[in-house]
């Protein structure tokens, strides 16, 4: 027997989880988490010897800062140093006119915060606003604490430091001493799938799952947009490069599913396929763009077309056709702010629900006379997000990674600090922490917050303004109760007042998605005017299928809904996933746009919108495969049925696999 059978199965999850975390890898992950290492041991060196305060927020700098590859770490300093100047700024001011007035003083903060959790939730760079609020909120804490302005002022002139020498820091050796640039990490990518293409390709290896394919792809297109700002070799050959991506993303997601042994009657075909694609990872690794001349005969594409291919070989054919010097596209300005963020009373009301959390925990550890926790009105920031599940995932997050962090401070100032003599030997008992939280901070979104946040509680109870041995343990203690304060208060607000549920928008974001898909079966695969196109598009698809199971997941996090009701709705998303996902490799080989195909896509997608039944029945005057990719189509739940149950879900489910 396993001894993980022994094991409740929630906590079996878990494991899974952070196993699948702490395995993910991505590109640029390994040089990031070295330089947030090191920038973290040399702030404690720094902070140390100069005696500089508040290291857990130089600390925090540099996790939020520090970021994947130089020209995106080199932006985010910038941002810091824009938002230190604005906070310190109002800070000083509002300690100008009203330190000895409380009520004038928390009024002013109140609309500070007011206005930036509204820019946060409706500015493109909501992070500048981000760390404006917490400052803001952070430097409220003073005047409670201290009598005296002066000291006050010196703390907050402190601040500018403690905010500014990260950002040089993480510049110094991020961006000018050891840059990690997009341009390689991208040669890097594209060749490691290229790799599993292959290997899908030549052997029977097992697929990979469509939530991990899928984060590789957005992967890929996040670092086409750092490589388009950072690089002008790649900006000067874009469309080429664009394309480039595409293809070799279609490849990856096609072969992924493609079984080997469909193709073991044509071994030379699939030797040709393999001898062009290595060519192309060839190019890749050379920075240099891929020109071939090979193309099909009629019985080669015979062949492919019996063995599902035709249409892998048809885009090779095309990305090595195409000229390097290819004009790109022009691509269109996005606004700074959304649309509606003027008229919609969504993001004025996220603002108020986050000060009245903020205020409620100022008034509480202002009455209780409890300095030490003050952590919850940060928290009660941090943990804003625009719906429920969100909240709820960012509080898991905090309130995890604020017990780990205080349960390792509690360990290293019984066990450790007492034997520490020298700050080489602090260094050597905070190297593997500070390791083992910038491998976790730099994972996935999932998950990251964990490690900053164990990081930062860890150096608040242990490192926060003390420039030797701290053995006390009442800091750690008022750290994690702050936190587990917020992170009630918060729940309580974001839950009752207002709340922004997604269990409304998940079937709207089903048929957006599908909607993208029906425009994908309307293009021709083989037209070289369509080619860019149709691979746009059938990203978008692994991007709007992506997206919804992201939302799915918040969903499952609301708890305030009746349970039969988000236990049906959870069911029938991942069937209406699952068949869209199918959809779209079934109807891959299909050479010629068959209009009913998007039709029936299309009226289901408007059904699921208005909440009406629709009609899917299937004709007969399709193509064989066209049939196929109807028969997916039919099997696509339906939410209007009364008496669809989740049992029948699941089993419509197994039926279409």
């Amino acid at each position: 027997m396993n001894a993980l059978s022994y094991l409740p199965l929630p906590l079996i999850r878990l494991l899974a989880f952070f196993r699948d975390e702490l395995s993910e890898k991505r590109p640029g992950r390994v040089q990031q988490t070295l330089q947030l290492w090191v920038c973290c041991l040399l702030v404690v060196i720094i902070s140390m010897t100069f005696e500089i305060p508040f290291m857990a927020i130089s600390l925090a700098v540099l996790f939020y800062g520090v970021q994947s590859n130089a020209f995106y770490t080199k932006f985010v300093a910038i941002l810091f140093v824009v938002a230190t100047v604005m906070e310190i700024g109002s800070m000083v001011l509002i300690y100008k006119w009203s330190y000895s007035y409380p009520l004038i003083r928390m009024i002013i903060a109140s609309l500070i915060v007011l206005g930036c959790m509204f820019m946060m939730r409706t500015y493109k760079l909501g992070l500048l606003f981000f760390a404006v609020a917490i400052i803001a909120v952070y430097g409220q804490t003073f005047p409670a604490m201290l009598d005296y302005p002066e000291i006050a002022m010196r703390l907050t002139l402190w601040c500018i430091v403690v905010g500014l020498y990260p950002a040089l820091l993480m510049v110094l050796i991020g961006v000018l001493w050891f840059p990690s640039r997009a341009g390689k990490q991208m040669q890097d990518a594209l060749c490691a799938r290229l790799d599993d293409a292959l290997n899908h390709l030549t052997t029977s290896a097992a697929p990979r799952g469509e939530k991990y394919v899928e984060r590789e792809v957005l992967a890929l297109q996040k670092l086409n947009v750092f490589c388009m700002a950072d690089d002008a070799d790649w900006k000067a050959r874009s469309a080429w490069w664009q394309t480039c991506v595409m293809t070799v993303t279609y490849l990856y997601t096609t072969l992924n599913r493609y079984a080997a042994d469909d193709a073991s009657q044509h071994p030379e075909l699939v030797h040709k396929i393999q001898r062009e694609i290595e060519s192309l990872q060839r190019a890749i690794a050379d920075a240099q763009p891929w020109q071939s001349t090979w193309q099909l005969s009629p019985d080669e594409r015979a062949a492919a077309r019996e063995c599902g291919l035709e249409s892998l070989c048809e885009h090779l054919y095309q990305l090595g056709q195409m000229n390097p010097d290819t004009p790109p596209t022009p691509a269109a300005k996005q606004p700074s702010m959304v649309p509606d963020a003027f008229t919609n009373p969504v993001y004025i009301r996220y603002a108020l629900k986050t000060l009245l959390a903020c205020m409620i925990c100022y008034v509480f550890y202002s009455g209780v006379d409890w300095e030490g926790i003050h952590t919850c009105m940060l928290t009660c920031i941090i943990v804003a997000n625009p719906s429920i599940g969100a909240s709820w995932q960012k509080m898991a997050l905090r309130f995890g990674g604020a017990v780990c962090g205080a349960a390792l401070a509690l360990l290293m100032t019984l066990c450790v600090i007492p034997w520490i003599d020298n700050i080489v030997e602090l260094l050597c008992v905070l190297a593997p922490l500070f390791l083992l939280g910038a491998w976790t901070a730099t994972g996935s979104e999932r998950s990251s917050y964990i490690g900053t946040q164990m990081i930062v509680t860890f150096a608040l109870a242990t490192l926060e303004n003390a420039f030797g041995p701290v053995y006390d343990l009442v800091e750690i203690r008022d750290r994690a109760v702050g936190i587990l304060i917020g992170t009630a208060v918060s729940a309580v607000i974001y839950t009752f007042i207002w709340p922004e549920s997604e269990a409304s928008e998940l079937p709207k974001k089903m048929a957006a998605a599908l909607a993208t898909l029906s425009k994908l079966l309307r293009l021709s695969q083989h037209d070289p005017a369509t080619q860019r196109t149709y691979l746009q598009l059938r990203i978008g698809c692994h991007a709007a299928f992506n997206a919804c199971e992201e939302m799915r997941e918040r969903v499952a996090l609301e708890r305030q809904l009746d349970h039969d009701d988000r236990h049906q709705l959870l069911a029938r998303s991942e069937d209406a996933i699952h068949q869209g996902r199918e959809i779209l490799y079934r109807c891959d080989g299909i050479a010629t746009p068959e209009a009913p195909l998007a039709e029936a896509l299309e009226q289901y997608a408007a059904a699921l919108t208005h909440s009406a039944p629709s009609d899917r029945d299937a004709t007969t005057t399709l193509s064989e495969q066209a049939q196929c990719v109807m028969q997916q189509i039919a099997r696509l739940p339906d939410w209007t049925h009364p008496a669809s149950t989740a049992a029948g879900e699941q089993a419509q489910g197994a039926i279409s696999q």
